[in-house]
């Protein structure tokens, strides 16, 4: 005699019929600071209103250049922080640099067109402290105190 057909259950329901607890969350909804899942309507509606806001990427503004803002990053770190001020729009390379920086990977910026260092952290473009400003000798001052 044939065996009988067995019909297939969803995969969200245990064997006796009871509802299965979902997985586990992964990437960056996994991180237990964060309030609002990144695919939530309340989330969307946050980022359209930033975006909306500030329509170009704020890293790339301040360096004159006019790239549209496509990502909302949390200028503090914290992704359970969702206050207006401290979400930021930022183009998806802008937001990828700095989510590397944060946890703690090596960033390039390259440089411009005249060759200046993109990195606002680098040491050509850090303040100068006064001690480095003083006018260096001129060679002739230079020449006398060797004598």
């Amino acid at each position: 005699m044939p065996s009988p057909i067995k019909h297939h259950k969803p995969a969200t329901l245990n064997v006796n019929g009871t509802l299965r607890p979902l997985a586990n969350r992964t990437g960056r909804d996994a991180d237990p600071r964060r309030l609002l899942p990144l695919k939530s309507a309340a989330w969307q509606r946050l980022r359209a209103i930033v975006l909306t806001d500030e329509p170009l990427c704020r890293v790339c503004h301040q360096q004159g250049r006019v790239v549209p803002a496509t990502d909302v990053d949390h200028d503090d770190g914290n992704p359970g922080n969702n206050d207006r001020d401290n979400l930021v729009a930022l183009c998806h390379s802008c937001h990828s640099r700095k989510t590397a920086q944060d946890h703690g990977g090596k960033v390039h910026y390259g440089c411009d067109a005249q060759g200046r260092p993109l990195d606002p952290n680098h040491e050509w473009n850090r303040e100068k402290s006064p001690a480095t400003d003083l006018a260096r000798p001129s060679a002739s001052i230079r020449a006398r105190v060797r004598s």
